[in-house]
C-alpha cells in the first residue's frame, strides 16, 4: 500500500426540510392527542346498619320478653300480697248499756273415762253486760228491735299438764223474770274452749234476751250436779 492517504467518504442520508417538518409535526401531534391517564379512587360504601337489622325476628322476641317480665312482676306482687296481706280494719262496737261486776269463783272436777277425777279447773266470773252490739267471729252483730244481748265474761284456769277442751255452756243456765222452769242455755259461745296446759283462758257466753226481761239469775254448776244461783244485778 502506498503511503498516500486514502480519502473515506461517509454518506449521511439527508432529509429535505419539508420531510423533516412533517415528521416533527406528526410526533408532536401524537403526544398532544394521547389521552391523559385517569386516577381511580377507591369507592367507599356507607350503609345504614338499621336497614340490615332483621326486625322481623327482633320485634316478636322483644314483645315476648316484655310480656314475660310483666307477668313475673304481677306474680311477685300477688305473692307479696298473699304473704303479707293488708291489715284488716278493726271492728268496733257500741259500749255496754249496763255492766255488773260478779267476782265469783267456782271449781269443777274433770273426770276420766273411769269416772275418776283427773284434775280440777277453776271458773272465775268477771262481769255480766247488756249490749246492743257484739262481735261474733270477727264481725259485728246487732240486736234486733226490742232485743238485746246478755254477755257473761269469765276465765278458766287449769293446772293440768295436758290441754283441755271444755264445753263451757254446759255449766251455765239463765233464769229470767223468776221463771225457773225456763232454763236458757247460751246461744253465743266459743265452745269447745281449748285450755293449754297450766294456763288461763279468757272466754265468754251470751244470751239474746228481751229488753223487758228482769230479775236475771245465773245457775252455775255441772249438768247433773248441784247449781249455785248468782244474781246478775242487771236492770
Amino acid at each position: 500500500m502506498s503511503a498516500r492517504a486514502r480519502t473515506i467518504t461517509i454518506k449521511i442520508p439527508t432529509m429535505d426540510m419539508r420531510g423533516w417538518l412533517l415528521a416533527l409535526t406528526n410526533s408532536l401531534g401524537s403526544n398532544l392527542s394521547s389521552p391523559k391517564p385517569k386516577l381511580s379512587l377507591p369507592r367507599f360504601s356507607i350503609s345504614n346498619p338499621l336497614k340490615r337489622f332483621n326486625w322481623g325476628k327482633v320485634i316478636p322476641v322483644t314483645i315476648v320478653l316484655v310480656a314475660a317480665g310483666l307477668t313475673v312482676a304481677v306474680v311477685i306482687t300477688l305473692l307479696g300480697r298473699v304473704n303479707n296481706p293488708p291489715a284488716a280494719p278493726r271492728v268496733s262496737v257500741a259500749a255496754a248499756k249496763a255492766t255488773s261486776a260478779l267476782n265469783r269463783e267456782f271449781v269443777f272436777p274433770l273426770k276420766d273415762s273411769a269416772g275418776k277425777t283427773a284434775t280440777e279447773m277453776k271458773f272465775t266470773l268477771e262481769t255480766a253486760e247488756l249490749r246492743d252490739e257484739i262481735i261474733v267471729k270477727g264481725k259485728r252483730a246487732v240486736a234486733i228491735e226490742g232485743r238485746t244481748f246478755l254477755i257473761l265474761t269469765f276465765k278458766i284456769t287449769s293446772g293440768f299438764t295436758k290441754s283441755l277442751e271444755i264445753n263451757t255452756k254446759n255449766y251455765f243456765r239463765l233464769v229470767r223474770n223468776g221463771n225457773e222452769t225456763d232454763l236458757l242455755a247460751a246461744d253465743i259461745h266459743n265452745d269447745p274452749v281449748v285450755v293449754q296446759p297450766t294456763s288461763t283462758k279468757y272466754t265468754r257466753l251470751g244470751w239474746p234476751i228481751n229488753d223487758t226481761d228482769t230479775s236475771m239469775v245465773l245457775l252455775v254448776g255441772e249438768i247433773e250436779g248441784e247449781k249455785t244461783k248468782v244474781e246478775l244485778g242487771l236492770p
